[in-house]
C-alpha cells in the first residue's frame, strides 16, 4: 500500500487533468429505507440525531445535530422518490466551498460534454447530480444560506424547485457554518458529533476512483488504482470516502456510514446503553488506529460509531484488507 497523489490515479481523463470541483467533505449520506417512520425513530432514539424537517409528499426525513442542515437523509423507497426499490444508498452529498465553485465546476463539466442527471434548488442549497461508474448517485452541492434552521424545519410540503445554474448571481462567500453548535440528544443511545465518511464496495474499482478524483474532485489520501482499497477526502483533510474492490463474498454497494463521537468514554457508555436496551452490536473494534463499534439499522444498513486514536492515513499502512474494510 502506498500513498499517492491525485495525478497518480489519472486515466482516460488525461494525466494531471483538472477536476471539475474541489469539495470540502462528505456533507451527508442519504439512505433508502423500507419504513420511514420506523427509521426516523431509530435514527433519533438510537443513533442520536435530531429531526430537522420532514417531507410527507416524498416520504423523506432529514436529521442532524447542528453540524449542517442534515447529516442523514432517509427516503422511503415505497414513495415517489424511490428510484430503487430496496434499502441502501440513495446518494452521497458532497459539500463545496461556495456556490461560485458549484457553478464554475458545472460549466467546466458541460464544456467537456460531461452529463449531469439533474439539478435542484433545495431552498437552503443548490445541487447537481451525477452517478459514479457503479451507478451510485452523487449530489454535489453548495449551501446558499446559513439560516437553515429557520428555512427548513418542521413539515415541508413544497416541491423541490427547478433550478438552472447561472440564472441567478452565485454566492461567492461560504454559506456553511464554520463553527456550528453541536447538539447532544441525551436520551439517545449514541451521541455522534457528525457524519464523517462512507465506505463503499465497488465493482469497477479503477474507474470509480477516477470518477471521484476527476469529476467530484476528491483527493486520494491513501491507496490508488493498484491497491486493495483507496481513501479519498476533500479540502478539510477528513477521510470522506473509502473504496474497496468487490470480490466473491463481498458484493458491491454501501458497506457502512461513519459517525465520529466525542471520546472513548462516550463510546463505552453508549455500548453499555446498547446492552441495556437489548440491541445487538455487529462488531467491536479495539485497534491502535481507531476504536469503533458497528451496528445495523432496521433495514440492515451498517453504521460505525468511532473515535480515532491515530487519525492519520498512515495508521492504515499494513492493515489487513478485511480489517481495513471495517476500520476505515
Amino acid at each position: 500500500m502506498s500513498i499517492v497523489s491525485p495525478i497518480d490515479t489519472a486515466t482516460s481523463a488525461g494525466t494531471g487533468a483538472q477536476p471539475y470541483f474541489a469539495p470540502r467533505r462528505l456533507g451527508h449520506a442519504n439512505l433508502f429505507v423500507s419504513d420511514i417512520n420506523r427509521s426516523m425513530e431509530f435514527y433519533k432514539e438510537v443513533v442520536g440525531l435530531e429531526e430537522v424537517y420532514f417531507r410527507p409528499p416524498v416520504m423523506a426525513g432529514f436529521l442532524s445535530n447542528g453540524n449542517t442542515h442534515h447529516d442523514v437523509g432517509l427516503v422511503d423507497f415505497h414513495g415517489p422518490a424511490g428510484w430503487r426499490k430496496e434499502s441502501g444508498l440513495n446518494h452521497l452529498g458532497i459539500e463545496l466551498e461556495t456556490e461560485v465553485d458549484l457553478l464554475h465546476g458545472y460549466e467546466r463539466a458541460l464544456a467537456e460534454d460531461f452529463k449531469f442527471e439533474r439539478t435542484a434548488d433545495h431552498d437552503i442549497a443548490h445541487s447537481v447530480y451525477c452517478r459514479d461508474p457503479d451507478g451510485n448517485q452523487i449530489e454535489i452541492y453548495a449551501d446558499v444560506t446559513k439560516n437553515w434552521r429557520t428555512q427548513r424545519s418542521g413539515t415541508i410540503m413544497a416541491p423541490t424547485i427547478k433550478w438552472k445554474p447561472g440564472t441567478t448571481p452565485p454566492l461567492s462567500q461560504p454559506q456553511y457554518v464554520a463553527d456550528p453548535e453541536i447538539r447532544r440528544v441525551e436520551a439517545a443511545i449514541w451521541h455522534p458529533r457528525k457524519v464523517t465518511h462512507v465506505v463503499m464496495v465497488v465493482a469497477d474499482y479503477e474507474a470509480t476512483i477516477e470518477h471521484y478524483r476527476r469529476v467530484v474532485g476528491f483527493r486520494v489520501l491513501y491507496g490508488g488504482r493498484k491497491d486493495a482499497f483507496t481513501v479519498l477526502g476533500g479540502t478539510c483533510g477528513e477521510r470522506s470516502l473509502s473504496l474497496f474492490r468487490a470480490k466473491p463474498g463481498r458484493a458491491a454497494g454501501l458497506h457502512h456510514v461513519g459517525f465520529v463521537l466525542r471520546d472513548e468514554q462516550d463510546l463505552e457508555a453508549s455500548k453499555q446503553r446498547m446492552r441495556n436496551a437489548g440491541l445487538a452490536i455487529e462488531l467491536d473494534i479495539d485497534h491502535p488506529a481507531r476504536r469503533a463499534v458497528h451496528l445495523r439499522d432496521p433495514d440492515g444498513i451498517m453504521l460505525q460509531f468511532y473515535v480515532d486514536r491515530d487519525p492519520s492515513v498512515e495508521s492504515l499502512r499494513g492493515v489487513e484488507e478485511g480489517l481495513a474494510l471495517y476500520l476505515s
